[in-house]
């Protein structure tokens, strides 16, 4: 029989945790968008990057080129599965400074007829990394010359959105013309060496919809659609849009948005907010259940739980032992099925399972942050069916977060 230890389950529920934070230094991460070109309004773009190595032993560091493609009909066909990479080294307790990285490190290279993308930034140890896309050409009001730009933090791959997730880029704006307000051009990189589909939407403060469509890329493909909000249909002056960017299929993909003021050319970065979806992981559940602390396993694969696990604690039941400990195993797979989880309307999962001695059913959500919580409710079969506790139940809430994902073919 194909049984999961408890052993395992008390690991699971005692290693759920939630994302990295942002600023979490990690071997792989990737900068959205960088530049060496020549703005709408003759604007001299330059991204510098500063690689921070807060160990004590040297990293080194891949960098690699992921060259924007143009947008033809909602694709990006420009497949960068053969991008160039240069590496470098940074001392431990040192921050490394390369400035004009397209230029200097990768000779301005346009491999789809544009001078600029992403960046993969590959370390083998945990590493910093921020950029900063500026103007070199820029101009006081009494001619000196000086600069003006934005940053760009890394994005990790906890940060990236995987298939099935949703992130929102607000502070999105649009203006009928270049003479007032403001611009935005969305930026998205496909962080893997498959097709990708992502699908945008453009929302107004009231929640109604600007318009939406579908972005096709190619194998590690960057691209921007620039001022998204006219691209979609926009004809007012509005500083209130938010882009919800959802990946259909492949995946994970970054994404995020610059914003520019159309009278004087400054530029600010407007970072996304991802919406995890619980899906293709195993979980680790805390059970609510009076103090007794044991846990859980629930595994999700392609939308769907296809196995869940608990200890759970009986009290009520005939002396001599009148608190007892009874596992449960759902399968939804194989010869030993005995559990079927049905997806609801409102996108929970309804679980009924049963066995020749004890009954289970409960309710799985998905929370924003990709947790799960719910309940499920454990019954014994009554007379000699239910063993030592026939007739004894329990109702109980639990809680759980993803503690190792499984991997999609």
């Amino acid at each position: 029989m194909n049984i999961r230890r408890a052993a395992t389950l008390l690991a699971l529920g005692l290693a759920a945790s939630g994302i990295h934070a942002a600023s979490v230094p990690q071997k792989t991460q990737w900068i959205l968008a960088s530049a060496k070109a020549t703005g709408a309004g003759g604007e001299d773009f330059v991204t510098s990057l500063r690689i921070t190595n807060p160990n004590t032993v040297t990293a080194t560091v891949a960098i690699t080129y992921l060259a924007l493609s143009p947008l033809q009909d909602g694709r990006a066909n420009g497949d960068n599965s053969s991008a160039t990479t240069v590496t470098v080294t940074v001392d431990g307790g040192r921050t490394l400074p390369i400035e004009d990285v397209l230029g200097t490190k990768f000779g301005s290279a346009a491999p789809h007829g544009i001078v600029a993308g992403g960046l993969k930034i590959a370390s083998d140890v945990p590493v910093s990394v921020l950029s900063r896309t500026y103007n070199a050409a820029a101009r006081s009001s009494t001619g000196v010359p000086g600069t003006f730009g934005f940053s760009i933090p890394a994005q990790s791959a906890d940060e990236a959105v995987s298939a099935g997730d949703t992130a929102y880029v607000s502070y999105v704006a649009g203006a009928p013309d270049r003479t007032k307000g403001y611009r935005s051009n969305f930026h998205m990189l496909n962080t893997v060496a498959e097709e990708s589909v992502v699908h945008l939407k453009l929302v107004r403060q009231d929640g109604s919809v600007v318009g939406e469509r579908d972005y096709t890329f190619a194998p590690l493909a960057s691209a921007q659609e620039n001022d998204i909000a006219k691209v979609y249909g926009n004809t007012a002056l509005d500083e209130n849009l938010t882009v919800f960017a959802t990946v259909k299929s492949g995946g994970p993909v970054v994404v995020g948005a610059s914003v520019i003021d159309n009278a004087i050319a400054s530029i600010n970065y407007a970072p996304p907010a991802k919406v995890f979806a619980p899906n293709n992981g195993k979980f680790g559940l805390i059970l609510d259940d009076g103090g007794y602390g044991f846990s859980g396993r629930l595994d999700v694969y392609e939308g769907m739980p296809d196995f869940l696990s608990a200890g759970i604690v009986l009290e009520g039941c005939p002396a001599p032992t009148t608190v007892q400990l009874f596992f449960v195993q759902a399968f939804t797979l194989g010869g030993n099925k005995n559990t079927t989880f049905t997806k609801n309307a409102d996108g929970s999962w309804a679980m009924s399972g049963s066995s020749s001695s004890a009954t289970w059913t409960g309710t799985i959500f998905g929370d924003v942050d990709g947790s799960v919580f719910g309940t499920i409710t454990y019954a014994r079969s009554s007379g000699s069916a239910g063993g030592s506790c026939p007739g004894v139940g329990k109702t109980m809430s639990f809680r759980g977060a993803r503690a190792e994902a499984i991997p999609v073919p």
